[in-house]
């Protein structure tokens, strides 16, 4: 209980932990979507945090009753092989470098298309072709930011556009 207001415990973090669980799940669908990345990743991370804290302080409250779960076989296993399977999984898709597919995307954005070409694996004169197959006029020296925004469909469509090209 707090000491002086009288309220358990439980009835605060019980609905902090649903609430950090709901958002921290949302959230990061968002960014697994790369859904408004920006506006959501802070908060992810924070309550994320704030989530695991009280799942720490459950754990340490509960540890009796956790450790003789722990004892069935099948619980073990199940832990062990989940446990196994995030960290195979982290190191399958896990990235150290640096790299920011954002700051990538921005340097393509504000690239003329003549510059942007070879990164689509194409020659100027190619991309340009492309995008005319897709009823888009341009001219070299747009970049694929003001094609964007010249045809109403982003710069990402664009890049779109250039890159389904390229793998064909």
């Amino acid at each position: 209980m707090f000491p002086k207001a009288g309220i358990p415990i439980r009835d605060v973090v019980t609905p902090v932990t649903f609430v950090a669980f709901i958002v921290s799940t949302i959230t990061g669908i968002m960014l697994l979507l790369h859904w408004k990345a920006g506006l959501v990743r802070f908060s992810h991370e924070w309550l994320s945090l704030a989530f695991s804290a009280v799942a720490i302080w459950h754990l340490a409250r509960n540890w009796r009753p956790f450790t003789a779960y722990l004892r069935r076989n099948t619980a073990l296993a199940v832990l062990s092989t989940s446990l196994v399977a995030s960290i195979v999984f982290t190191g399958i898709t896990g990235d150290t470098s640096n790299a920011s597919p954002g700051a990538v995307f921005r340097a393509l954005s504000g690239a003329t298309l003549e510059s942007a070409a070879p990164a689509f694996g194409m020659t100027p004169s190619d991309a340009v072709a492309r995008l005319k197959s897709a009823n888009i006029e341009v001219s070299g020296s747009e970049t694929l930011g003001e094609i964007g925004a010249r045809t109403g469909i982003g710069p990402a469509a664009v890049a779109t556009i250039l890159a389904t090209q390229a793998r064909r």
